[in-house]
């Protein structure tokens, strides 16, 4: 359960104000109704515990749109379901309505589902560093995701970039181009052939096949119903895991790690890659994940790639090397315009991302 119904109450209240305004007018619209209705903050409260519930009631009723009601008169006003939408401010006696009609669906999904999103397009940020790891290992990289979903980011290699003045790499007949608008382009690190990737795995607590239908149906769900833009993109990243999927392992980081890491043949160079997944952490856990990458490092140089929130207004993208007992950090770029899950805007040229290469 998600808390006390006042809690809860505020909790839609600020979802409304600080996270939709300007960005989904229909769920600004429902988050402000829901806010103020026991029913439905009695159905959201069955979102598991740590799960956001205005997130979790939102992808809920749009996963069942997208399936199981996909005629339900609440569909005419989701942008994505509809040609013409109707006004958001029309929407919430359906919703309310239909919440009560499904509400025992809604509370099936509620308390097996989690906010498992996998934006492919944070690949565009990852790419220079995967790079700069490729460069200055100098061999074919042993990739593990933490919080991998279902691995869209693994299959970095399967999509074309185009970085505006830093250039175009990837295959020309690749299934999807993934932009970036790039600020210090010139010192941009790009190899003239997408680095090479000698394995890859994922780790995740509820990790999504991206095969299964109802995974990709839910991964769908998630995204919000302005983000068509979003949705197309995740179609064709999908298309891609699909033909090959990469292995994917249940579980917690922490105890999952050592054993993968020790596992890892010796061809090529362990990197270690997260987005948006240390929030996630409590303190404890983060100061275990550093500690046991430290011990991996003494064994032999151990990457680390993370894209999270550093101590700024924007997410930074770290570089990280365990070289025995030498931890080497490098802030290689922020990234301007969040590419963190509900947050993503459709932009024209992408996220922008500007290059900086701190050494610290």
């Amino acid at each position: 359960m998600s808390g006390t119904t006042g809690e809860l109450g505020e909790r839609f209240t600020r979802f409304a104000e600080r996270e939709c305004a300007r960005v989904s007018p229909l769920y600004e619209a429902l988050a402000r109704a829901v806010a103020a209705d026991p029913d439905l903050l009695a159905l959201g409260a069955r979102a598991r515990p740590g799960q956001p519930a205005p997130n979790m009631l939102f992808a809920a009723v749009h996963f069942l749109l997208l399936g199981a009601a996909p005629g339900d008169p609440l569909a005419r006003f989701y942008p994505d379901l509809t040609e013409r939408p109707s006004p958001p401010e029309a929407a919430v006696p359906a919703f309310r309505a239909f919440c009560l009609r499904h509400e025992g669906a809604i509370a099936a999904i509620l308390g097996t589902r989690v906010v498992s999103t996998n934006e492919v397009l944070r690949a565009a940020c990852l790419l220079p560093a995967f790079a700069e790891v490729a460069r200055l290992a100098g061999r074919p990289l042993h990739l593990i995701e933490v919080g991998a979903s279902a691995g869209l980011l693994l299959l970095f290699d399967r999509y074309r970039y185009d970085y505006g003045q830093a250039g175009v790499i990837g295959n020309r007949e690749a299934p999807l181009t993934l932009v970036c608008d790039v600020r210090g382009a010139r010192e941009l690190p790009l190899l003239e052939r997408l680095p090479a990737v000698a394995s890859r795995r994922g780790i995740d607590p509820y990790p999504l096949n991206p095969a299964d239908p109802q995974d990709a149906a839910w991964l769908r769900a998630l995204l919000w119903p302005e983000q068509e833009e979003r949705a197309a993109r995740l179609e064709r990243a999908l298309a891609v895991a699909r033909a090959d999927p990469p292995p994917m392992i249940a579980g917690e980081a922490i105890a999952r790690l050592p054993a993968m890491l020790q596992a890892l043949p010796r061809d090529g160079a362990p990197c270690v890659v997260h987005t948006f997944t240390l929030n996630q952490f409590s303190e404890t856990a983060r100061a275990a994940f550093d500690v046991l990458l430290h011990a991996a490092g003494r064994g032999r140089p151990v990457w680390r790639i993370g894209l999270e929130w550093g101590g700024g207004a924007a997410p930074e993208l770290r570089l990280t090397a365990y070289d025995g007992a030498e931890v080497r950090e490098t802030t290689l770029a922020r990234s301007l315009v969040s590419v963190h899950d509900s947050h993503l805007r459709a932009e024209k040229n992408g996220p922008p991302l500007e290059w900086r290469r701190t050494a610290e």
